[in-house]
């Protein structure tokens, strides 16, 4: 079973959507640089060539980020709630948030905190607004890992 600490769930709510932002720039900033020296050197069609490939691999690489733009903002709602919970639970058990660590990157009806205190199962409510914690003994302790980043 692998449990998830808050650095990494923190870490990994933002990396992904800054790695495609960092694409899509450095793609623009080409783009612009070679219809800049297409429209200084008309004779060399090459460059215009290289901003029509550009240019058609930006409108690609922007298609797939509008059809993921549901999926990221669902993903990192998700991981939004998920690293609030290890507040929460951080704050109620009075432990460090560093030491708190789910079994999950999103809610659901079987999740378990790790923390030094002991397991505890996470019951919430109908709505999802509220959670009560549950101490718990695992059988097969021993083949725990943990992500951290």
């Amino acid at each position: 079973m692998t449990f998830y600490t808050y650095n990494y769930l923190h870490a990994t709510q933002h990396t992904w959507q800054y790695a495609r932002v960092i694409v899509i720039s450095i793609l623009v900033i080409v783009f612009i640089l070679f219809m800049l020296h297409y429209l200084r050197n008309k004779m060399d069609i090459k460059y215009k060539d290289l901003s029509v490939i550009i240019a058609t691999l930006l409108l690609l690489i922007l298609g797939m980020q509008y059809d993921d733009y549901s999926n990221i903002k669902s993903s990192s709602q998700q991981t939004g709630q998920m690293t609030t919970l290890v507040k929460e639970v951080a704050k109620r058990l009075e432990v460090q948030t560093d030491e708190v660590s789910v079994n999950a990157t999103s809610q659901n009806q079987n999740l378990l905190v790790k923390t030094p205190k002991g397991y505890y199962r996470v019951d919430f409510n109908t709505d999802g607004s509220q959670f009560v914690l549950e101490k718990v003994d695992l059988h097969q302790a021993n083949n725990i890992q943990v992500e951290d980043k």
